[in-house]
């Protein structure tokens, strides 16, 4: 068996196993050719005389952190230990390019994946949990579009990129950044939190302060996204009341929010009509 980076010429052979991963299908096939063109990352592929039997991906986040994602096997290939393989390779491919860690992300009912990373030396080091639920048009129930709340105060307002600095410095050590080591997500990865991300989010229009609380937010067509929340137990639920009336008036459909795993928090979520799974985050420290 060999391992080489993955050419456009493998992205036929690539969607043929990958299409059909989940029983919801698999977003591969409509990411592998971007993935290829991407110079901050690597799709690493095993081959032997049968053809490509496996895949993995491994994206440069920062200049000490990467994410490795997408490990898939052949299903007439699985349990030979290509995918502990693939692993090998991306850590190595991390290492030369001077990485000082590598996370990747876990679902918690995903057992056999945990097991795998944990002998190769990862270590879980914080849960994350993603919420989601239907608003606007897409909700069956036109009363469940939001939320009532206990304060009239919580609406969300932008908050000015001269504010970024002192709220980066903030959140490692904040009631929701802290079970979250300081970790902010961005779709399905992980990195630490950084003022210029602050920046960022506040130059798009996607840093907004509720109260005392604050997130960050992001929409791309119907689908809006928190990728950071801080609050706390007394504003929780008018907090993500708030959001939702956000997202709503923007013409969302589907919400969805990464929020650290703290009981007032999911209850709050639960409360305010989401749907809510657990993952891991795993760390290997190189």
């Amino acid at each position: 068996m060999q391992f080489r980076e993955a050419t456009h010429g493998d992205v036929d052979e690539i969607i043929a196993f990958t299409t059909d991963t989940f029983e919801w299908g698999d977003y591969i096939p409509e990411m592998i050719a971007g993935w290829i063109d991407d110079p901050s990352g690597v799709v690493m592929v095993a081959v032997d005389d049968s053809g490509i039997v496996g895949l993995a991906r491994v994206v440069l986040l920062s200049r000490t952190e990467a994410w490795s994602h997408a490990a898939r096997v052949r299903p007439d290939r699985r349990g030979e230990g290509i995918a502990g393989d693939l692993a090998d390779v991306l850590l190595e491919w991390t290492r030369t390019h001077g990485v000082l860690i590598t996370r990747l992300l876990i679902e918690d009912d995903n057992e056999s994946s945990i097991r795998h990373i944990q002998k190769k030396g990862f270590r879980r080091v914080a849960t994350v949990v993603r919420a989601r639920r239907a608003i606007g048009e897409a909700t069956p129930n036109p009363e469940g579009n939001g939320a009532r709340r206990t304060s009239a105060t919580a609406v969300a307002r932008p908050v000015n990129a001269a504010e970024a600095p002192m709220l980066a410095a903030q959140w490692s050590l904040s009631l929701c950044g802290r079970p979250l080591r300081g970790l902010v997500g961005n779709d399905w990865q992980f990195h630490t939190l950084t003022a210029p991300d602050l920046v960022e989010a506040a130059h798009e229009g996607g840093l907004w302060r509720i109260g005392s609380s604050w997130a960050i937010t992001r929409q791309v067509g119907t689908e809006f996204d928190v990728s950071l929340l801080e609050t706390n137990p007394e504003e929780a639920f008018d907090t993500i009341s708030s959001l939702i009336d956000l997202a709503r008036d923007r013409g969302a459909e589907d919400f969805w929010m990464w929020l650290a795993d703290l009981d007032w928090l999911t209850q709050a979520a639960r409360r305010a009509g989401y749907d809510i799974s657990p993952s891991g985050i795993w760390v290997f420290s190189l």
